[in-house]
Order: C-alpha cells, then structure tokens, then sequence
C-alpha cells in the first residue's frame, strides 16, 4: 500500500467510528447540521478500513540502524549518535512528523553492542502521535575471518496520545455545536511495554537481514474496552555492495551498493529497492518503492508510492549529514507536497585497528 494510507493510519482501536455513537433521524437534525453530517460521513466510512495501527517508515532506513533492526546495535568503531527527522506530506498541513535519536557503543571484548533509542511521531493537526524509548543489545558471532552473525533485541516502553480539543463528535453536532463531548469511553493516551528482535548476516560485500518488531502484540486501544492489538512488524533487508575502480572493496575509494528492504504489517507491505553510490566523503542514491503487479491500492491503482532521491556528505571528522526527497508517483501525485528526510551522523573514529572485527557493510545512510 503507499506510503500514508494504509502504514500510518491510526486506530482509536474500535470498529466504529467514535463520533457515530450518537443516532437521530435526519429529520430531527438541524439543516446545516445535517450538511456537516454529509461532510463527516466520508470519514465514518473510511476510517474502519484503515484504523489498524502502523508504525513509522523513514526513507533513509540505514541511517537509523537502531530503528531498523537491533542487531545493528555496536555496528560500528567506538560510539555513534544519530538524529533523524522527516517531514511528509507539506501540501496536506501540518502533514506529519518523526523524530528521532539513536546512541550505540560497540563493545569489542564483548563482542556485543548496546544503544538507547528515543522516537517521537506526530500525525496531524490534532496531536495523534506517539513517544518510542527503548535500549538495545547486540551479539556478534565469527563464523569465519570473513563471515559473522549477529542477534539483537529491543526493550522499550512507548506511549500513544492524542488531543482530543481538535475533534468534533457527533453528539456536539447533535446538541447544536456543544463545546464538549459526552463521550466518555474514549481515553487520552495509552502506554504498553514493547519488544523486538533481529538476526543479520554479513560478509565482506554482503549482508541479509530479519527484524520483527511488536513480538509481545502491546494493546494500543484509545478506546475504552476497544481491541487494537498491535500487528508484528517483520522487516527483511539484504544488500551488496563492489568496487566500481577496479581496486579490492577494502581499498575502494568507488562503490556502488545494491539493496533492499521488504516490510510487512498486518494487511501493509512495502518494498523499497535502489542503490547507492559512494565516491570519496560523496554518496548519492536512488530508491523506489512499492510493490507494483504484486498488490494495489485497488483495481486501477497500481501500487506505485514513491520515487526517493538522495544525498549525502561526510566530513574529515567522521561527521555526515544526508538528504533525501520523496518523489510521490502514487494516485496522490506531487499535490501532497512530497517527504524530506535529513540525518544527522557523527561516528567516534576507532582508537585501534582491530583485525579479528568487521563493520556489516551496509550502507551509513
């Protein structure tokens, strides 16, 4: 499904919609109420099609490696911190927001890595959102001097709010444009413990790896006695990566990677598939996503979300910075104003070299 319709929509974790619980004959309705009724009635009928929760997408879904899978956790020389923050959809105001920041160490004797990682998502103008912090841990196991294992897991706590002064109810309607509700089954926010898992393998040039997320299926109902039970999240990413120079890939200053990333919750799946090129302190990459012949929106919509162009720098310091737009190519074209995505990345410089330890090759941005 495209990017905001299905993975982004949010539940109040019932199958009706809460501003219906009041009924009236229409001729017992006020004229101009009615016509707002005729406004909202859309929405009565859209939103139980769509009212199972999903969680945040970023396009640059390397450079939050933490958020991608956990067993990234320590992927890299001494410490890292990230922050990440995208803007989607600036031509349907205020559009929505995440924002996010992400600390790891790699633990070389340990050969394990530990991070924390805090998310803030924010949909709309009436505060839909949610606040992700969780730690995470990460194993390495050689198989080889040039092949390795690693498993990680996620333990976090998240919170779900909204505000409900930015809603009309259908019983305000009815009472003549009362300036509160009656609706007293609806609650504020709702938190829940929340745990994942991940597994990568890695060589030299290659890597292939599995996350699924929500493994405990946290209750996120906003709704009092409602069931809305989080979907697992699954995610599969693999990639290689050569030498474009003609000089071996550890001594390349000219690379090309080829990856992927297939994700799936619920009824939701999505498929982004590009490549990156990295030239010196230099990257650029193109990404497309979607999964077109395979499923659609509906009959006549091909499942076609976005075309993603990206680019980003790195200084003498082991300091990056990334940019990257979302071309919007699905039914909702360029009128929805697009995504932009910044990465912000700063990378301890390693101490000493070790030999016997390898970074998974997949890309930094």
């Amino acid at each position: 499904m495209m990017d905001r319709y299905s993975p982004r929509a949010r539940s109040f974790g019932t199958d009706r919609l809460i501003v219906g619980s009041w009924q009236l004959p229409s001729s017992q309705l006020p004229t101009a109420n009615f016509q707002l009724l005729w406004i909202l009635l859309p929405i009565v009928l859209f939103l139980p099609l769509v009212a199972k929760a999903q969680d945040p997408q970023l396009s640059q879904f390397y450079a939050a490696p933490l958020y991608l899978n956990p067993a990234l956790t320590g992927n890299t020389y001494q410490d890292r911190l990230i922050a990440n923050y995208r803007k989607q959809w600036l031509g349907i105001a205020p559009g929505f927001e995440t924002y996010c920041v992400s600390y790891d160490h790699n633990l070389s004797k340990a050969h394990s890595g530990i991070g924390g990682i805090v998310m803030r998502d924010k949909a709309g103008t009436n505060g839909l959102a949610f606040t992700h912090a969780a730690l995470c841990y990460s194993f390495e196991a050689r198989l080889d001097r040039k092949r390795a294992v690693r498993f990680g897991t996620r333990l976090g706590y998240t919170l779900r709010d909204f505000d409900r002064s930015g809603y009309v109810f259908a019983d305000q309607v009815i009472r003549e444009g009362a300036s509160t509700t009656v609706e007293n089954r609806l609650i504020d926010n709702v938190s829940y413990f929340d745990a994942s898992g991940g597994a990568l393998y890695f060589s030299e040039a290659f890597w292939f790896g599995v996350s699924m997320n929500h493994l405990n299926r946290p209750q996120g109902s906003l709704f009092d006695g409602g069931d809305a039970r989080l979907p697992v999240r699954t995610s599969f990413h693999t990639g290689f990566r050569f030498a474009t120079d003609g000089l071996k890939l550890a001594r390349s200053k000219t690379h090309m990677t080829l990856a992927a990333h297939f994700k799936t919750q619920g009824e939701w799946d999505q498929l982004d598939i590009g490549a990156y090129l990295d030239h010196k302190d230099i990257t650029a990459g193109l990404w497309y996503r979607g999964l077109p012949g395979l499923k659609a929106y509906k009959p006549g919509y091909p499942n076609d979300d976005a075309i993603i162009a990206m680019v980003g720098f790195q200084t003498s310091n082991q300091f990056r910075i990334v940019y990257s737009y979302d071309i919007t190519i699905s039914w909702l074209t360029m009128r929805s104003g697009g995504a932009h995505e910044l990465s912000l990345i700063y990378e301890w410089p390693r101490r000493t070299k070790n030999r016997k330890w390898k970074a998974v090759p997949c890309p930094k941005f």
